[in-house]
């Protein structure tokens, strides 16, 4: 049986797209060795799998410091930072591991890195969209938002580009573009979505393989299930991307005479206390205050999800039949908003059009069609037929026994 290091970067999407095919390789023998934050320990571990933490490193300190470290343009700053400071930590600890393949995020540059030094096969998870310059080309809004994203990105390319020019003489590496810092590709790819969710999937190549996999995250909750109605509209944005206090505000004035009753998890910048008056058909949850949400007990009784068009939260929604209403909060996630209304599983809102009347106005357009939820399960059906985790051990355990021979 072989050994595995899987690196990841510490974003709960990211992590839980890799429960499944972790879990089938342990039960095919394999052995894993993870390296994340201490805060997935005991989810890993009830996998199968060995927790290593990544070693403590330096803050970044330089000029994007106060830069949304979320945000795609400020991300390529903080990942290249991050390969500086944990290669020399991981490097020697990796290989004395002697691992037979690396299977690394998509946003993992230093796990990239490490497996060409160590010259090991290693394996992309993409938990994103998959990103390529075919696929960004193909998208007509990157051409209407490129003038403004040039002028933001000057800074991050100055700064980027210091790093990466240290980073390359450091390892003798040949040069880092922009994109491959939030690509990385591989031999191998494996796309946690079904080609029906990936925007422009006709411009990728046969080394991108979709296996539309959904994993229940294994973590206790208190959250009050029973007490869920029949009619339910569910907003959430997930631990990173955040709309703000005035969207969630808005919420309550879209629905607040609405027959639904409506679930609201709340972003990281908004408290509880922000929202006055809250009607009486409404659930406020905060991850800060009352801990994990069990999103896809939730999704099994919703009827409408409000989201930023996050891949994890689609492929989810659109596993248990529920449409989507997208109001996108990065570029990422507008692509993805972009692809659920192209296949009708939703509508995307655009960014800054967004007031408690069209909140109104499209969820109760996609409530009263049931063609949304119609073309949510038709994706839904694609996850379920796409693989899954045992189609993604294949496919790995091909490609690293082929490597080696």
């Amino acid at each position: 049986m072989g050994k595995a290091v899987f690196l990841n970067v510490s974003g709960g999407g990211h992590v839980i797209a890799t429960y499944g095919m972790v879990g089938e390789l342990v039960s095919r023998g394999e052995e894993i060795v993870y390296y994340e934050s201490p805060r997935f320990k005991e989810e890993i571990e009830a996998l199968g799998a060995v927790f290593r933490p990544y070693p403590d490193i330096q803050p970044y300190e330089g000029p994007m410091v106060d830069y949304p470290y979320h945000h795609e343009l400020g991300l390529a700053v903080m990942l290249t930072w991050c390969s500086l400071e944990w290669i020399p930590k991981l490097i020697d600890e990796i290989r004395e591991l002697k691992p037979d393949y690396i299977v690394h995020d998509s946003l993992c540059l230093w796990g990239r890195i490490i497996a060409g030094i160590l010259k090991v096969p290693a394996i992309c998870s993409i938990h994103t969209p998959a990103f390529t310059w075919r696929v960004v080309l193909a998208n007509r809004g990157y051409w209407m938002d490129m003038p403004e994203m040039f002028f933001k990105s000057l800074k991050c390319m100055l700064v980027f580009r210091k790093l990466e020019r240290k980073l390359r003489k450091t390892y003798n590496l040949t040069p880092i573009s922009f994109m491959d810092t939030f690509t990385n590709p591989q031999g191998v790819n494996i796309c946690h979505t079904p080609a029906e969710l990936q925007p422009n999937a006709e411009a990728l190549d046969k080394t991108y393989h979709f296996v539309g996999s959904v994993h229940t995250r294994p973590s206790d909750h208190n959250f009050p299930l029973e007490k869920l109605r029949d009619k339910l509209i569910y907003i959430g944005f997930g631990t990173i991307c955040d709309p703000g206090k005035q969207f969630f505000r808005d919420c309550i004035e879209a629905f607040r005479d609405s027959e639904y009753q409506v679930l609201v998890n709340l972003s990281a910048s908004t408290e509880p206390n922000d929202l006055k008056d809250v009607p009486d058909n409404f659930i406020i949850w905060s991850l800060k205050k009352d801990g994990l949400l069990p999103q896809l007990d939730v999704l099994h009784k919703a009827d409408l999800f409000i989201m930023n068009g996050g891949m994890g939260g689609a492929r989810e929604s659109a596993w248990y039949s529920v449409p989507m209403l997208a109001v996108p909060t990065t570029f990422e996630t507008d692509l993805n908003s972009i692809r659920i209304a192209e296949q009708h599983a939703g509508i995307r809102l655009k960014p800054g059009k967004v007031t408690p009347q069209t909140l109104r106005e499209n969820a109760n357009k996609i409530l009263s069609d049931p063609s949304y939820r119609n073309n949510s399960k038709r994706i839904g059906d694609a996850c379920r037929n796409s693989g899954g985790a045992k189609r993604t051990a294949d496919i790995i355990l091909d490609y690293v026994n082929s490597s080696t021979k």
